[in-house]
C-alpha cells in the first residue's frame, strides 16, 4: 500500500514540477514547439505509406503534364481548365527525382503538413495553445485531408494558401482598429494586410476553388465594416479594396489566357462533375467534418473506426462558437471582438452553401471542391476545448488526439484508389496471343498502357476494342474476350450496370477475376463442340488402346477437349 502511496505522491510531483517548467518558458518557445510537432505528426501521417497505392486517372494528367517543355506545359494546363503553377513545381520534382507515386506526391505531403501548422497559429490567436493543438492536429489526422496529401494535385497546395490568408483575415477581424491605423502610429499592423494578400493571390494562381475564399472573404469583411465603430471604416476599405486589386491584377490574366485557350468553354471544367444525390451528400459531409475514412472515387464512406467520433467533432465545434461568444467581454467591449464571430462562420460556411446552391442547377458537390472549410471549420472544434471546465481541458486534448490517431490507422488498409497497375499484371500474364479487351471506353487501356509502359511493354491498339459486335465476331470465330468492367475516374462515362447489359449476349463467361475492390475481369471463350458418344473414357487410356487393337478410339480427341 505504501508503495502505490510513493507512486501516486512522485507521479503528482512530476506533473506539478512540469507544470511550474511550462509556466516559466517564454510563451513564444511553446508556440514554436507546438508549431513543429503538429506539422511534424502531420508529414508523417502523410508520408507513411505515400507510394501504397498506385496513380488514378488524375495523378496519371499530372505526371503527363509535368513531363512536357515548359510552356508545352503550359498551353495544355490551360487549355484543359487549369493553372499551371502546380504542375511547374511538380515538374521540377520529377525531374529532380523521377516521375513515381513517391516523388509526385511528396509536395502534396509538404503542404498538408504546412496547413496545419498555419491552422495551429491561428487556433493560438483565437483561444491559446490548446485551441491551436486540437485544430491543428485534427487536420493533421483527418483521413481526408491525409489522402489528398498522399496524391499528386493541387488541393493540398491551395489549402496552404488559403490557410495563410485565412491567418491575416483572422489577425484583421480580430483587431480590426490596429489594421485601419496610419502606417507608423504605434499600434498600427500591417503583417496581417501582406499575410492575406500573398495567401490570397496564392491560392487564386493555383487553382480555380480559391475564388470561393475570396468570395467568402469579401462577404465576411461587411461584418467587420458594420460592426466594428471605432475603426477608421473609410481607411480599412482602401486597404481592402487594395489587397483586392493586387489579387485580381496578377490573377484575372491567367483566366484571360484560360479563356483564350479553351476557346470560351471555360466554364465547362466541371461537366464531368456526376449529379448529387443523398449517398454523395452525405459522403462528402462525413469526409469533411465527420473524420469518416471515404473512396474519394466513387463516394464510398468505410466503416467507423471509433464511432460517434464525428459527432464529437461538431459538438466541439458548437462550443467553440459558444466560447467565442462568452470570451468577446474578456476581449473588450470595443470594435477589436464584434466582428470576429460572424466572419469566421461566414469563412466556414459560405463555401459548402455556396457550392450547395450553385450544385442544384450545376453539379459541383465535390470532396476537391469543398476540402478548404474544413480549415475554418476546425477552428470552432479547437476552441471548443475552451469551453470545458479547465480541470477536464488538458485530459480532453489527449482524448481527442487519441482517438483521432484510432479514427485515421483504418485508412491505411483501405483501397483508396483502383488497382490498374495489378490489373495489367494480371491481364497480360494470363491473356494469350491472339485475345481481344472489350472495354466501354478507351480509358481501362490508357491506365493499363501507363503501368505497363514502365517495364517496356504495351497492350497494342490491335488487341483492345469498345465495339461489343466486334468482340461477339471474335468470340464466334473461335477467339477469346476480355471484358474488363473497373471504376477509372470519378465519374465514368458507362456505368457498370449499363456495360454489363451491353454484353450480355456474349454469353455466360468461363473465368471471373476480381481485382482489388473496383475491377473485374471476365474471360468468355466459345466451347468447343461436343464429342460423338462413341467412346467412354475408359476407352481412352493406353491400356484399351492396346487391348482393343486399335490406334485412337473415334472421339478420344473431342474427350481430350472437353
Amino acid at each position: 500500500m505504501s508503495t502505490v502511496t510513493h507512486r501516486s505522491e512522485e507521479s503528482s510531483s512530476t506533473l506539478a514540477r512540469t507544470k511550474v517548467w511550462l509556466q516559466r518558458q517564454p510563451e513564444i518557445r511553446i508556440a514554436i514547439v507546438l508549431f513543429v510537432l503538429v506539422t511534424g505528426v502531420a508529414f508523417i501521417a502523410r508520408f507513411y505509406g505515400i507510394d501504397a497505392m498506385p496513380f488514378w486517372l488524375d495523378e496519371v494528367t499530372t505526371v503527363q503534364r509535368a513531363s512536357l517543355p515548359f510552356w508545352d506545359m503550359v498551353t495544355d494546363s490551360l487549355a484543359n481548365h487549369h493553372l499551371p503553377s502546380y504542375f511547374a513545381l511538380a515538374g521540377a520534382f520529377g525531374r529532380f527525382g523521377s516521375m513515381t507515386e513517391f516523388v509526385l506526391r511528396l509536395p502534396s505531403a509538404f503542404f498538408g503538413a504546412a496547413s496545419c501548422g498555419v491552422l495551429f497559429l491561428i487556433g493560438r490567436e483565437l483561444g491559446g495553445w490548446r485551441a491551436g493543438l486540437v485544430a491543428g492536429m485534427l487536420l493533421a489526422l483527418s483521413p481526408l485531408q491525409v489522402q489528398y496529401g498522399q496524391e499528386a494535385r493541387s488541393y493540398t497546395f491551395v489549402i496552404l494558401m488559403m490557410a495563410i490568408g485565412l491567418l491575416g483575415f483572422v489577425q484583421l477581424a480580430r483587431d480590426s482598429r490596429a489594421a485601419s491605423l496610419p502606417w507608423g502610429m504605434p499600434g498600427a499592423r500591417l503583417a496581417p494586410w501582406v499575410i492575406y494578400t500573398l495567401g490570397t493571390l496564392g491560392a487564386l494562381n493555383v487553382l480555380s476553388t480559391g475564388f470561393f475564399w475570396l468570395i467568402s472573404a469579401n462577404l465576411a469583411v461587411i461584418a467587420i465594416l458594420l460592426r466594428d465603430h471605432e475603426i477608421d471604416r473609410g481607411r480599412f476599405l482602401r486597404r481592402w479594396l487594395l489587397a483586392q486589386g493586387i489579387v485580381l491584377l496578377f490573377t484575372l490574366p491567367w483566366f484571360g489566357a484560360m479563356d483564350v485557350f479553351t476557346h470560351g468553354e471555360m466554364t465547362n471544367a466541371t461537366n464531368w462533375v456526376p449529379q448529387i444525390t443523398w449517398h454523395s451528400f452525405y459522403s462528402v459531409l462525413g469526409s469533411l467534418y465527420l473524420m469518416r475514412v471515404t473512396r474519394l472515387i466513387n463516394f464510398h464512406v468505410f466503416p467507423a473506426a471509433v464511432p460517434g467520433f464525428g459527432v464529437l467533432v461538431v459538438v466541439l465545434g458548437v462550443l467553440g462558437l459558444l466560447y467565442l461568444r462568452r470570451l468577446r467581454a474578456g476581449w473588450g467591449s470595443g470594435p477589436r471582438s464584434r466582428s470576429l464571430i460572424p466572419a469566421l462562420v461566414i469563412a466556414a460556411a459560405v463555401p459548402p452553401l455556396l457550392i450547395l446552391l450553385i450544385s442544384i442547377v450545376k453539379p459541383l458537390w465535390m470532396p476537391r471542391y469543398l476540402i478548404w472549410s474544413t480549415v475554418p471549420f476546425l477552428i470552432f472544434v479547437g476552441l471548443g476545448i475552451n469551453y470545458l471546465p479547465a480541470r477536464f481541458r488538458n485530459g480532453a486534448v489527449v482524448a481527442v488526439l487519441l482517438l483521432a490517431v484510432a479514427n485515421l490507422v483504418p485508412y491505411y488498409n483501405a483501397e483508396t484508389k483502383p488497382r490498374w497497375d495489378l490489373a495489367a499484371r494480371v491481364l497480360t500474364r494470363d491473356m494469350k496471343p491472339g485475345d481481344m479487351i472489350l472495354i466501354s471506353d478507351e480509358l481501362p487501356v490508357y491506365m493499363m498502357n501507363f503501368f505497363l509502359s514502365r517495364r517496356g511493354e504495351v497492350i497494342p491498339a490491335s488487341n483492345w476494342t469498345t465495339d461489343v459486335f466486334r468482340a461477339a465476331k471474335h468470340l464466334q470465330d473461335g477467339g477469346r474476350v476480355w471484358v474488363m468492367f473497373g471504376r477509372v475516374g470519378q465519374a465514368d462515362r458507362t456505368p457498370v450496370p449499363s456495360f454489363a447489359r451491353i454484353v450480355k449476349p456474349l454469353g455466360a463467361p468461363v473465368a471471373d477475376v476480381q481485382v482489388g475492390d473496383l475491377i473485374h475481369m471476365k474471360l468468355y471463350a466459345r466451347p468447343p463442340e461436343a464429342a460423338p458418344v462413341v467412346a467412354s473414357a475408359a476407352d481412352c487410356n493406353d491400356g484399351a488402346k492396346e487391348k482393343a487393337g486399335k490406334e485412337v478410339p473415334a472421339g478420344c480427341d473431342a474427350l481430350a477437349l472437353q
